[in-house]
């Protein structure tokens, strides 16, 4: 049985092989198929791509408004204005500034789908930290743990790239 077993793998496994090498299409691309199903798969994956983009460049103006920020802390105070930091917001996205006391927080919010974007920075004993996070709703409150700020409940972490681990 073993033997029997090997030999149909690897007929399989030859015939695939065969397959790829004429370029014998085994079920047409995604693309060319039709029907409400993959209408629907690729609706989702325009979508999906969509929102990964706009992550994206909230992610990098979010990084950029938290190093921005804690530069702008050491040299007198938080600024409540983006341009002052040499930022502006995506064009598809609302931008809204929060100034407080020691902190400071953008919002951005698409103009399409249900995920916003966040960054505060908040001074504490003269020492600034930042973070940035996603999620849908308006945000909480901000924790800590430790030396470092925590998003609100239900809202995730962004890896900030370009700004570095601001804890």
């Amino acid at each position: 049985m073993p033997i029997a077993l090997r030999l149909s793998v690897l007929s399989v496994l030859g015939l695939l092989g065969v397959a790829g090498l004429v370029q014998l299409p085994l079920a047409p691309p995604l693309a060319t198929r039709t029907g409400a199903a993959t209408d629907r798969v690729l609706a989702d994956l325009a979508s999906q791509e969509s929102q990964q983009d706009a992550r994206a460049r909230a992610t990098d103006v979010l990084g950029r408004f938290v190093g921005g920020e804690i530069t702008r802390y050491f040299w007198g105070g938080f600024s409540g204005y983006l341009d002052v930091l040499g930022l502006e917001a995506p064009e598809d996205m609302e931008a809204r500034i929060t100034e407080a006391p020691q902190q400071v927080q953008l919002l951005l919010i698409p103009r399409e789908g249900r995920e916003r974007y966040g960054a505060w920075v908040q001074a504490e004993d003269g020492v600034p930290r930042g973070v940035a996070c996603s999620g849908e709703g308006s945000p909480g409150r901000l924790s800590r743990r430790g030396d470092q700020l925590q998003c609100p409940p239900g809202w995730r972490t962004l890896e900030l790239r370009g700004a570095g681990r601001r804890g």
